[in-house]
């Protein structure tokens, strides 16, 4: 199989096992990159390395393991992450997206889509960068990319990464109703394939946050067959 890469870029590639899957990492060095790998154990601590461009966690362990692993990752490490799930079902894909992780792939994806979806993770952080000290303000519903902060007539509205990228999504373009299949790629990487409905989960999580009537709301609206579209309040 033929490899390309836009250019060489440095993964850290973090394992739940002694022996990580060699495929993987033959894909990766293929395509171009460089790796530096270690294997988590419990309990130890984990630091980040220096020029890291994403962080690649392999879930090769259970549930609750996995996704402590995350979680201690994110302690010191703001990157992109993706991970990918040996044990793939709906709970753990959620879990992981919720805890931290930018993308979830499933452990059998293909050389090719691996390589883009990570291309893809690293250009959409580098443009989350450039946006990080932006502030949308609606009025009283304030958005603040760099804290990672929504406050809500002066008070604050505790959100999951998640629901804070989606309502940061939603705010830089708000007055625009805004598709489902937009949505999707701004939280998950990839097109929406007509089934999905964890959107439908995060959209009503946000309404409930931000006080907004589900039967018949007034800032985040649903535009049947459209999308969806934040006004401000």
């Amino acid at each position: 199989m033929t490899h390309s890469a836009f250019h060489e870029k440095r993964i850290w590639f973090l394992a739940h096992q002694d022996q990580p899957e060699p495929s993987v990492l033959e894909d990766l060095t293929a395509g171009g990159y460089q790796l530096n790998t270690v294997v988590i154990h419990k309990r130890a601590i984990i630091y980040p390395p220096k020029g890291i461009d994403l962080a690649l966690m392999d879930l090769a362990a259970a549930t609750q393991d996995a996704m402590t692993g995350i979680m201690r990752l994110r302690e010191d490490y703001k990157g992109p992450l993706a991970v990918l799930d040996e044990h793939p079902n709906e709970r753990r894909h959620i879990l992981a997206l919720e805890i931290g992780a930018d993308d979830y792939l499933e452990k059998t994806v293909s050389s090719p889509v691996l390589t883009a979806r990570i291309e893809a993770l690293i250009r959409r952080h580098q443009q989350q960068d450039q946006a990080a000290g932006a502030v949308i303000d609606l009025g009283e519903l304030v958005v603040d990319a760099a804290r990672r902060e929504v406050t809500q007539a002066g008070k604050s509205i505790p959100l999951t990464t998640v629901e804070f990228k989606l309502l940061w999504h939603l705010a830089s373009h708000a007055g625009t109703v805004v598709s489902r299949n937009d949505i999707h790629q701004a939280l998950y990487n990839r097109d929406y394939n007509g089934i999905d409905r964890s959107v439908d989960m995060y959209i009503s999580r946000v309404r409930k946050k931000l006080g907004d009537d589900s039967a018949n709301p007034r800032c985040l609206k649903t535009i049947r067959g459209d999308g969806y579209l934040l006004v401000s309040p």
